[in-house]
């Protein structure tokens, strides 16, 4: 008598090539900012992720819900429809080193620039905060979280609405190198910052 596979025979190479995708994957960032003061919270989406590095104390992450296609639309802020969204940008500037530098949530060792890209308004949240990192820079992956930073608004357009005032971020991510990735992100970034003349 011939025995028919049961389904689950059949989905077992469908089952493998998802887990191998999966595993393969391995990225995420997470960012949470949250006003002590209004209670008001923000946690983007940011799906484009990358770092660039100089040394293993000179990493920068770059964190973007904009995808790569609206990163490569010229910068015109005032053109209808213009892509927007938010950039974040983490500058670890020290890695710390147990008996060599603080490790705790109070020291810092790392800037953190965050840009809001409303439709005709343009904010920039900036701060600092403690970067614990995980995997050396030149693995082609790094990781890391910020637990307990705190960013204020630098500058903004006329019309922009500081919805959050002085806020705490939170920060964990795992991101894959990519230096011409991290070179569009950081162009768009400079690019969109308020100009005096707004």
């Amino acid at each position: 008598m011939r025995r028919h596979p049961s389904p689950l025979f059949a989905l077992l190479p469908i089952l493998a090539l998802a887990l191998t995708v999966a595993q393969g994957c391995g990225t995420y960032a997470r960012v949470s900012l949250e006003s002590p003061l209004s209670g008001a919270t923000l946690r983007p989406d940011l799906t484009t992720t990358t770092y660039t590095y100089r040394d293993e104390n000179t990493v920068d992450i770059y964190l973007t819900d904009l995808t790569p296609e609206e990163l490569a639309i010229p910068f015109d802020d005032r053109a209808q429809g213009w892509p927007t969204g938010q950039l974040v940008h983490i500058h670890m500037f020290i890695r710390p080193s147990p008996g060599k530098t603080p490790i705790e949530p109070q020291a810092s060792n790392a800037t953190i620039r965050h840009l809001i890209l409303a439709p005709g308004a343009t904010g920039l949240y900036g701060g600092g905060g403690f970067l614990l990192p995980s995997g050396g820079a030149d693995s082609g992956k790094f990781g890391g979280s910020i637990t307990a930073g705190t960013l204020r608004l630098q500058a903004s357009s006329p019309n922009f609405n500081d919805a959050l005032g002085p806020t705490e971020i939170r920060a964990s991510f795992k991101v894959k190198e990519d230096r011409e990735l991290a070179s569009k992100i950081a162009r768009r970034l400079e690019e969109s910052m308020p100009r005096p003349e707004d």
